[in-house]
């Protein structure tokens, strides 16, 4: 995965930084552990970027969004 790859947001999250319900498409920015856990920065755009899970995401090229990532 590599910064700019677009992703796909698997279900309806809520932004913890405005509260508004997050777009279903974003953009990597990069990955990072956290405490153990790994955490995916996501840009969405005029919505701001947001820290989600792996399992809250799928990741592809724009060919192939069906790859999830790990």
């Amino acid at each position: 995965m590599r910064p700019g790859d677009p992703l796909k947001i698997i279900k309806q999250i809520r932004s913890q930084k405005t509260g508004i319900i997050l777009p279903r498409e974003g953009t990597f920015v990069r990955a990072v552990d956290n405490l153990g856990r790994k955490l995916i920065l996501v840009n969405f755009g005029t919505a701001g970027e947001e820290y989600l899970f792996p399992n809250e995401i799928s990741a592809g090229t724009r060919r192939d969004q069906s790859a999830v990532y790990h």
